[in-house]
């Protein structure tokens, strides 16, 4: 499999639609708590804490401790997919795409899960994105939040200015298209989300399913 595959713009561009597009949706829905951006949950939990709502504080830290617990499981896995000298990209984007379609759909019909968990669970799904998708045309790039994105352009399209470097100009191209499909994302959820409920998940399920049909056909 062809590892400049999870490198390509497109892939990079579906990938933070889908980041926008969750934490979009778990924000507007299950009251301000965020599936990918955990600096959000933080500062709510900080706050919470210090307001002494001690519920509301685990309502924020939960989701934290997914998000962990996600990133402890891409290293393993990762190791023991390299091990075996497999491309571990594809197989955890399938963890991705078939664990939360299966998610979605027993929680859309039969599951019930408090609030916390069910973004919690949605952050560990996000923390295997964060670590395993975070390169677009050579270049660095966060697919689950973007203000690293920010800077990077920021930082980009002024060393531009300053010396017209084509490399300048090329991230900030990158970076410019990337990062308006957080946006773009969050719009989606929120709209489609007020009539669909928890279906919605499946519109970023469809989202990684493209990504990994653009692996089959292009790795």
């Amino acid at each position: 499999m062809n590892t400049e595959v999870r490198e390509k713009l497109r892939v990079a561009l579906i990938m933070a639609l889908s980041a926008g597009f969750m934490d979009g949706f778990t924000f507007f829905h299950y009251d301000g708590r965020f599936a990918g951006a955990q600096t959000g949950n933080v500062i709510q939990a900080g706050i919470a804490l210090a307001q002494g709502k001690v519920n509301d504080f685990w309502n924020f830290a939960i989701p934290i401790l997914f998000f962990i617990a996600g990133v402890m499981f891409k290293v393993f896995y990762s190791h023991f997919l390299i091990k075996r000298h497999k491309f571990d990209a594809l197989y955890l984007l399938l963890v991705q795409l078939i664990g939360l379609t299966l998610f979605t759909l027993l929680y859309a019909t039969l599951l019930r899960l408090p609030n916390s968990v069910f973004v919690g669970i949605l952050s560990f799904f996000m923390a295997i994105q964060f670590d395993t998708f975070n390169r677009a045309h050579g270049m660095a790039y966060t697919s689950v939040f973007t203000t690293g994105n920010l800077k990077a352009f920021s930082v980009n399209l002024a060393q531009w200015i300053l010396t017209k470097k084509e490399q300048n100009l090329h991230a900030v191209r990158v970076l410019g298209s990337i990062i308006p499909a957080f946006f773009v994302g969050a719009f989606l959820a929120t709209l489609i989300g007020q009539w669909l409920g928890a279906w919605t998940l499946l519109g970023a399920c469809l989202m990684y399913f493209i990504v990994f049909m653009i692996y089959r056909v292009e790795g």
